[in-house]
């Protein structure tokens, strides 16, 4: 019997990596249904990065909107994630233990279904407190690997970071590969190796496509055993983010693992609900954040929304409120 490989649509990457807009609430919840209606993806990344960052900086309250946006998801019974930057939580900066601790209930009382905590420095000892606060509030804990390339960077190198992650008690491995500069083969042997040792833990493979390598990545990873990956639509993604649905429905629809890829979403014409894509996703006008001269793509993303958080004194303007809306949250859980 072939093996199911599974898609992630990574709504809240999938803009913030294609120019740093980020829809409004009230748009979000427009489009939950339609990507209901697709009927192609297992998951959805709804929230963390710099999503909670950017509803401050435009004056939206973050709790209300993570519940808002995952709610329809939640009934459909399609898992949520985000994405959490560990002893950093949403920030760029330390975070106390105690509010990375309350983090995690506070998201999973929103809908968020699946935690993925990446270092970007890969010191699994910074993840260790991230997996026990995700999962001690009921999350999936998805503890991910920061890829690069390098002679330091091999398998064995990952490897000895998914031991301990493991051990500390993670149900799932990310390969974060947040400028998509890993060896296809080397992301292949790398999840070949964590299958092989730990076949009872998923893999979702989350790839770039900047420097265009994304796309063979894929291939190995899903031959190697990926259980997930990560994809974006046509309609809303352009250079910088991930591969494209239907691209990734072409790449793998006649490998010997697809699962039921080769059949996505055909609907009883015959015609593949990935080609209809244009049709049902309705088009968002963005909110624009971005747009600082001389930055550009050497600073990561999520760096550049907290240099905009302090060259506008969001950070200290809010402050008081993101503490309110804490308090507010913990009443409800």
């Amino acid at each position: 019997m072939a093996r199911e490989i599974k898609f992630s649509l990574v709504y809240r990457d999938m803009w913030q990596s294609s120019g740093k807009y980020q829809p409004r609430v009230d748009q979000l919840v427009r489009i939950a249904p339609v990507i209901v209606q697709m009927g192609c993806f297992d998951r959805i990344e709804t929230n963390g990065g710099a999503f909670e960052q950017v509803n401050l900086m435009y004056g939206e309250n973050p709790n209300k909107a993570v519940r808002a946006w995952t709610k329809e998801f939640n009934k459909a019974g399609i898992q949520t994630h985000m994405l959490e930057r560990a002893l950093n939580g949403l920030r760029m900066y330390g975070v106390p233990k105690d509010v990375r601790q309350l983090m995690c209930k506070v998201k999973k009382a929103q809908g968020v279904d699946i935690m993925r905590s990446f270092c970007g420095l890969n010191d699994y000892r910074n993840l260790e407190l991230s997996v026990k606060y995700a999962k001690e509030a009921g999350m999936i804990s998805q503890a991910a690997l920061s890829i690069t390339h390098s002679p330091v960077h091999t398998v064995e190198y990952y490897m000895g970071i998914v031991d301990k992650v493991v051990e500390y008690g993670a149900d799932e491995i990310a390969l974060k590969d947040m400028a998509g500069v890993g060896r296809p083969a080397t992301l292949g042997r790398l999840v070949s190796e964590i299958k092989k040792k730990y076949p009872h833990i998923k893999v979702q493979y989350h790839g770039h496509t900047g420097p265009g390598l994304s796309m063979a990545s894929t291939l190995e990873v899903a031959k190697a055993g990926a259980d997930v990956i990560d994809c974006a639509v046509p309609e809303v993604i352009a250079v910088g983010g991930m591969p494209l649905l239907p691209s990734l429905v072409d790449g793998v629809e006649d490998t010997d693992d697809a699962g039921h890829v080769g059949q996505l979403g055909h609907a009883g014409n015959g015609e593949r609900r990935v080609d209809t894509v244009a049709e049902l996703f309705e088009r968002i006008e963005p909110v624009v954040v971005g747009g600082i001269d001389g930055i550009g793509e050497d600073v990561p993303t999520g760096a550049e929304i907290e240099l905009l958080f302090r060259a506008y004194g969001v950070i200290e303007g809010k402050a008081e409120v993101v503490v309110d809306n804490f308090s507010f949250e913990i009443e409800r859980l």
